[in-house]
């Protein structure tokens, strides 16, 4: 069987976390001896070379004042400017629902969700911006038109009418060894509004922590970390941009995100669990994550930084949650398996 996916991202196993789950699955999608095409219009061009069955095709440009005219009738719609068009007979998928104005027109014609605009406005209890009313009306076009709708967490499917499948994430040979100092971090793109109000959470129960767990450090990395106006605490350590996430996963004894209630998986928590370090979560840290009680110690925040003490104290404990975790992800999140799953949702045998 063949699918055509069209994407706003990168196929790149050291790109961004968007990037890097869609080359995992596509990896699976081929592994499992499947045809596949991917296009990309992501606007900047790729870091070096893609794999063979990937290409990059950015939207022509055009004036901004048409574009802004269009969007208030259609929004979300320039990619479809690409002229885009899947290989006759493939499952034509869109990997978000911003290309699948793009995918629409053709038949077997599927989205995939990784999250919902909706349930990210709401859960950080703010009023829409245009940009949020505007993917919130692609999300409700997508989520209605497509023929396959696909989500990342049963969360999210449920209030897109969607499947739930599995994220995807690279399987690391090896995990990482196990550090015995207590080090909790947090990597994150800064950018991004839930991970700022993550690290707000973290900041304000981190003294108490750190007077618990004495010598107990913590790491603050990730692009536009060296903006973040955290001030003078003690034991906390911000080091900016990483050139891998491994790079950073290496150094710590677990990964420290009190996430809120943000919709869909989290590729951060994915990651670490994969590597072989546990993470110390919110209930939405594993949304969409199939663990099997393993990898990660889930709690509310008014138990959150109890539960973080108990795991830096722990080095058995932490031993038991990573060799545990990435069982999980082999058998439900490597490419494989993840891409076995997607493909059966969308009919593909």
């Amino acid at each position: 069987m063949r699918v055509s996916l069209l994407s706003g991202h990168l196929p790149e196993a050291e790109g961004n976390a968007s990037g890097r789950t869609l080359h995992a699955f596509c990896e699976g999608v081929v592994a499992l001896g499947h045809e596949l095409d991917v296009t990309s219009w992501r606007p900047s061009p790729p870091d070096g070379p893609l794999p063979p069955w990937a290409r990059w095709q950015p939207v022509p440009p055009e004036a901004r004042l048409r574009t802004r005219a269009r969007a208030v009738i259609r929004p979300r719609a320039d990619v479809r400017r690409l002229g885009w068009v899947p290989t006759p007979g493939a499952v034509a998928l869109a990997d978000e629902p911003i290309s699948f104005v793009a995918v629409a027109p053709f038949p077997s014609n599927a989205v995939l969700f990784s999250h919902l605009t909706r349930l990210e406005v709401d859960a950080l209890g703010r009023r829409p911006t245009p940009r949020d009313v505007q993917d919130m009306r692609a999300d409700r076009r997508a989520a209605r038109q497509a023929g396959v709708v696909l989500a990342l967490s049963d969360r999210v499917a449920a209030a897109c009418g969607g499947t739930a499948v599995p994220i995807a994430t690279a399987l690391p040979p090896e995990p990482v060894a196990p550090v015995d100092r207590p080090v909790a971090g947090l990597l994150a793109f800064w950018d991004w509004p839930p991970n700022r109000a993550a690290l707000e959470s973290l900041l304000r129960v981190w003294p108490d922590v750190r007077q618990r767990v004495p010598g107990a450090e913590l790491v603050v990395a990730g692009r536009g970390g060296e903006q973040l106006a955290i001030g003078t605490i003690p034991g906390v350590r911000v080091v900016g941009e990483v050139a891998r996430s491994v790079d950073l996963l290496a150094e710590l004894a677990v990964l420290a995100f009190p996430c809120p209630p943000t919709s869909g998986p989290k590729v951060k928590v994915l990651e670490a669990v994969a590597h072989g370090l546990p993470v110390v979560t919110t209930p939405a840290g594993v949304e969409g994550l199939h663990l099997d009680g393993g990898g990660a110690v889930v709690r509310d925040l008014a138990g959150w930084a109890d539960a973080l003490v108990g795991v830096l104290r722990d080095p058995a404990a932490r031993a038991g949650l990573a060799s545990a975790g990435r069982a999980a992800v082999a058998a439900h999140h490597a490419p494989v398996p993840a891409a076995r799953a997607r493909l059966a949702a969308l009919g593909v045998a």
